[in-house]
């Protein structure tokens, strides 16, 4: 694939799977855009504001890179769902320490039996969980058990946050890509990653060939 070829499949990616908010425009008026050429390149111009360094022109030049990683052509909603089980995934060590009916309760309603399953089964740090990450997985999660949304909401960010560092960490235009499927934030995106490289690449994997059926 040329280097040319390489840049177009790269934005194009990033313009199907970018986050409604990310355009300024109603969500209606952004699918019948992706429709058609002139209103391909409308999107386009407007998606260039919220990530310059993918769409500058001497990316075009280096950006092969990126597409060598399959959440590089990951729809937006395939990357939502991946962030939510990462970010329960990250939440593991507090998770575990939460026995009591109500609060196993309202962890399925937030995450979902499924997710919650996979995370209280899974162990991403072979070594042992950090104590300042299990410090605020526990923080961050007491503060969150409020109500099944602001649970979920807490889930998901930290989840974006692992994301985004495992990507831009492969790869800045990737990680740019990756970026665009969620809503802009105010303070711009963070990358203070709990989770170690390997466990993050590990469920890509397994995302990637089907599995794990968590996402919703």
């Amino acid at each position: 694939m040329s280097v040319d070829a390489s840049w177009t499949v790269l934005l194009r990616s990033a313009l199907d799977g970018a986050h409604a908010d990310r355009f300024g425009v109603p969500p209606a008026l952004i699918e019948r855009a992706r429709t058609s050429t002139l209103g391909r390149r409308m999107l386009a111009r407007r998606l260039e504001n919220e990530s310059q360094p993918l769409f500058a022109l001497a990316s075009a030049s280096g950006c092969e890179a990126a597409l060598q990683h399959p959440i590089a052509f990951f729809s937006g909603e395939r990357l939502r769902g991946a962030a939510f089980d990462l970010g329960a995934l990250a939440f593991a060590p507090a998770l575990r320490a939460r026995v009591a009916r109500d609060e196993v309760l309202l962890m399925r309603e937030s995450i979902g039996v499924a997710r919650l399953s996979f995370v209280l089964s899974a162990d991403p740090w072979p070594q042992g969980v950090p104590e300042a990450v299990r410090h605020c997985a526990m923080t961050g999660l007491a503060r969150a058990m409020v109500d099944a949304e602001t649970l979920a909401d807490r889930v998901r960010h930290r989840g974006r946050i692992e994301l985004y560092a495992y990507s831009s960490n492969l790869d800045p235009l990737l990680g740019e890509r990756v970026k665009l499927a969620f809503a802009p934030l105010t303070a711009g995106e963070r990358s203070d990653a709990w989770l170690p490289p390997a466990a993050v690449a590990r469920y890509l994997d397994a995302a990637n060939d089907g599995a794990p059926e968590t996402h919703s």
